[in-house]
């Protein structure tokens, strides 16, 4: 019965205006979840590889000195910058019928590096230039009214979640169809236009389904009072539920990038 509910479901275009906009987002969702299935061992594979400089971070960063401090905080960046760029890439190939082979993906995540962080500087330039200062004027006025100190962060989530939805597929415009870092931001802020619910609602989707395992993994970390150490165990617990955000999103974008970028693509790929 559920699996013919989720046949209904995606039986026609997801961009039908007869669908919802939830039920658009439910469809990318599983869309996410049948590209995951194909190489499980595959992804579990790159995942793990990426596990080990933040699982490395956090035994470094056990150690006193400066030195152990500053190497345990570098580590994660690894999986960070490059561990991103390779879920990308593992989800295009999969989505292309191809394998998983980490063997394959680790030079061209490490190619596609200055291209990756030119463009994610920029995304973060316009993401923190604007949350900051918002973050200090409201922390200015919730501390005056003895608030939590988290009392910004949660009065800004939701336009914080909108923003990100924004710019997260300059990322997809740089890597999957080669666009540079300035253009690729511009592609990812005219993306989502109308289907901004849709977009929100899938990324929420994908979290709700990694959550009842995400959850209690990362509520015990916050317990830990070093944050280097608390840190390292942060990004070993986002590298193997990355995936099914980084699946879903691609097939989103795919569906969304302009008309003019999908035939140079097949031009390339001919």
């Amino acid at each position: 019965m559920q699996e013919k509910s989720v046949e209904t479901l995606i039986s026609r275009h997801p961009l039908d205006k007869t669908h919802s906009w939830w039920r658009q987002a439910a469809y990318y969702v599983v869309c996410g979840l049948r590209i995951c299935r194909k190489d499980i061992a595959g992804l579990l594979t790159l995942a793990g590889l990426f596990m080990l400089p933040p699982l490395a971070a956090v035994i470094i960063g056990s150690q006193p000195g400066s030195f152990a401090y500053w190497v345990a905080w570098a580590l994660p960046w690894i999986t960070i910058t490059v561990g991103n760029i390779a879920a990308v890439l593992a989800i295009e190939a999969l989505d292309e019928g191809q394998p998983v082979i980490p063997g394959n993906i680790l030079p061209a995540a490490i190619r596609w590096l200055p291209r990756y962080l030119w463009t994610n500087g920029i995304t973060t330039v316009l993401f923190w230039g604007l949350f900051t200062p918002l973050m200090w004027l409201i922390g200015q006025q919730t501390s005056r009214w003895n608030w939590p100190s988290f009392a910004p962060t949660a009065i800004l989530l939701l336009p914080m979640l909108f923003w990100h939805v924004r710019l997260v597929f300059a990322t997809y415009a740089a890597i999957v169809d080669d666009q540079p870092g300035l253009r690729s931001v511009l592609i990812s802020l005219c993306l989502p236009q109308k289907r901004w619910r849709m977009v929100v609602a899938a990324f929420v989707g994908s979290f709700l389904i990694v959550a009842p395992l995400a959850g209690p993994l990362y509520l015990l970390i916050l317990t830990i009072h070093n944050p280097v150490v608390a840190g390292g165990f942060e990004w070993a617990l986002v590298m193997p539920i990355r995936p099914l955000f980084i699946a879903t999103l691609h097939v989103i974008y795919k569906d969304l990038r302009p008309v003019h970028l999908m035939h140079e693509v097949k031009v390339l790929s001919s």
